[in-house]
């Protein structure tokens, strides 16, 4: 009776303590939360990362009862961190304070959770709970429809049709094809990273594994991006026809076909390694 009851003592003050770094952690980055709670819900870009944020909070949640004290260096890598992004706030961009804000309390989290499971993981979630998608299209989103414009050629050559690659289009038959924003592949690439990073996490990837696995899911995307493109260019160009729904259709379809591949790249190429 007497063992239990210590048992039961310990437990709580374990969850005391647990709880008490968590809360003091997420409130002195409070000014970044809110940034990113404003910037989420203004319509400037695509509330994706709250699915990452839910994540987070629902593996940590799968683990609660396995929780464990931090260790002293942890905390020192968490302080630093919340520091940094305190001091950064107000000098550079809120998204690079935040990230750092972010890599503080994801350095906290790891060492809650049992020592299986592994920071980088939990870290690239972290990150893609950042309102990223914009960004991304601002930066990525040209260059990877100018590499689909000029992949897709390729393809269709080695298929019978000769096309002239044009920037971020295809000209073909005194017609030109356009490459959208929405066909750069940008939320493929989202997709493609949060379930790298998902399956890393629940297969203990350690780092080294977690980058393989995040380098061989965004070249899945790329590569299912320019295999949908293809498929798309006999619709747009009307070679072949089809009704307008068939557009979203394909690339569901290459979608289903995606993120079995990157489940087999993070989960089946792992249990390989580990025998």
């Amino acid at each position: 009776m007497l063992t239990q009851t210590m048992y039961l003592k310990n437990m709580t003050s374990k969850s005391w303590l647990i709880s008490g770094l968590l809360a003091a952690t997420l409130l002195a980055a409070w000014p970044h939360w809110l940034w990113m709670v404003r910037r989420s819900s203004d319509g400037s870009d695509d509330p994706w990362g709250i699915v990452a944020l839910l994540t987070l909070v629902a593996l940590i949640y799968i683990d609660k009862d396995k929780l464990r004290a931090p260790q002293a260096s942890a905390l020192s890598a968490t302080a630093l961190c919340m520091i940094t992004a305190t001091a950064m706030w107000g000098w550079l961009p809120p998204i690079i304070a935040t990230a750092f804000a972010l890599i503080g309390i994801s350095m906290l989290i790891a060492n809650l959770l049992p020592a299986n499971r592994k920071l980088m993981p939990l870290l690239t979630l972290a990150i893609l709970s950042l309102p990223l998608v914009a960004s991304l299209n601002f930066y990525l989103g040209y260059p990877l429809r100018w590499f689909c414009a000029q992949s897709t050629s390729v393809i269709l050559s080695w298929l019978g049709t000769d096309t002239t690659p044009a920037g971020a289009s295809l000209w073909w038959n005194g017609k030109t094809i356009l490459i959208d924003a929405p066909c750069a592949g940008i939320a493929m690439l989202w997709i493609g990273l949060y379930f790298g990073a998902l399956f890393s996490y629940l297969n203990n990837a350690r780092t080294l594994r977690t980058c393989i696995n995040l380098g061989l899911a965004s070249t899945l995307v790329i590569i299912a991006n320019v295999l949908r493109n293809t498929l798309l260019f006999y619709k747009e160009s009307g070679m072949v026809h089809l009704p307008h729904w068939t557009h979203e259709a394909i690339g569901l379809v290459i979608f289903a076909l995606f993120v079995p591949s990157v489940y087999f790249v993070c989960h089946a190429m792992q249990t390989k390694e580990a025998t």
